[in-house]
């Protein structure tokens, strides 16, 4: 069942907003990886820093297709690099991070080898149930299209 975009965007963006940290998953020649990471968002936009030495730089670097999730909403998108956490061109970050997370912010963002990405997600799912029973919302970026559908489990 189709439903409005705009108002299952907006649902995504409250949700992004109230997180502060979300498991990332990238991949690079068939090993897929994981991990926990501090993230902070603008919109539908998400953004964190990670070091050039470490694998999901190296995972990213040659495959920019990355999940991250959250409870149960999973998003999948693509991720870019937006240079040194400490750049000039990346304070609107730094600001946001060093208030969400200030104890990352001054062990990490200042290092040489720190890396900002940004994810622009393209497909949102969220789990959700209505009166007890099960449904899959879906929110296509790419496409401007929100739908429900119900996953039957008897």
């Amino acid at each position: 069942m189709l439903i409005d975009y705009e108002t299952l965007r907006a649902e995504v963006e409250a949700a992004i907003s109230a997180k502060g940290k979300m498991v990332l998953a990238t991949s690079k020649n068939d090993r897929v990886t994981a991990r926990t990471m501090s993230v902070v968002n603008f919109g539908l936009t998400i953004y964190f820093q990670t070091d050039s030495e470490f694998l999901k730089y190296e995972q990213i670097s040659a495959n920019p297709n990355v999940a991250l999730c959250f409870d149960n909403v999973q998003i999948e998108g693509w991720a870019y690099a937006e240079g040194r956490s400490f750049g000039e061109k990346n304070e609107f970050f730094r600001e946001q991070y060093r208030k969400i997370h200030p104890g990352s912010y001054a062990a990490y963002s200042h290092l040489k080898t720190t890396v900002l990405f940004r994810v622009e997600p393209q497909f949102v799912t969220l789990w959700k149930y209505q009166d007890g029973k099960p449904q899959r919302w879906f929110l296509d970026i790419v496409t401007k299209c929100a739908r429900v559908e119900k996953y039957e489990i008897d």
